[in-house]
């Protein structure tokens, strides 16, 4: 149930981050097309998404060990 959970909370996490970031692309994009200002704040939110992801896959692997088949000795 904990994984399910945590699952839930990590695609939670990931739409309460991306949607507001994409949200502001689209509208810096709309509005001025590919400036500077768009490319600027595309590689700010995308360092900020890399950042989390790396933080909760830290998490995760803390809570249920590597990712992949247990091997039996």
């Amino acid at each position: 149930m904990w994984r399910i959970g945590f699952y839930v909370w990590r695609a939670w996490l990931w739409f309460k981050l991306g949607a507001p970031a994409l949200l502001v692309l689209i509208l810096i994009y709309m509005a001025q097309g590919p400036s500077a200002l768009f490319w600027s704040a595309t590689v700010v939110f995308g360092c900020i998404g890399l950042g989390a992801g790396i933080a909760v896959a830290d998490f995760r692997n803390r809570e249920f060990g590597p990712v992949g088949r247990e091997r039996v000795r």
